[in-house]
């Protein structure tokens, strides 16, 4: 259950009313514009989608029908989307490349070297 509850609270306390922020904020720029652009409209029919995506998700999740470990699977994911866990912000770092322990010798510092 641990998954389950975590998953719940980040949803309704953090993931929704975020979302329901940024919809306010959507409209206030749409009603200072009088007219708003059609990425504009866009946004924020994006942002209704995910905000009723979430309380469809709470939905299931109060029914019983996400189980454990698809709970911990979301809530991770949830997180790390989150967190800006996407792959832009790793944009020079190759995770295939295999590093090399001593690329590093000549930073390593040891107590003794702070004198320097």
């Amino acid at each position: 259950m641990a998954y389950i509850t975590q998953l719940k609270h980040l949803i309704s306390n953090e993931l929704i009313p975020d979302v329901e922020d940024h919809i306010d904020e959507l409209f206030e720029g749409i009603a200072n514009s009088k007219e708003p652009t059609s990425q504009e409209r866009l946004d924020l029919e994006e942002m209704q989608a995910l905000r009723d995506e979430y309380k469809e998700l709470m939905k299931e999740l109060n029914s019983g029908e996400i189980d454990e470990e698809e709970a911990e699977q979301l809530y991770t994911e949830l997180t790390a989307m989150r967190e800006g866990g996407d792959e832009e912000d790793d944009l020079y770092y190759d995770e295939d490349e295999e590093e090399d322990e001593d690329d590093y010798d000549e930073f390593d510092i040891d107590k003794e070297d702070e004198n320097y």
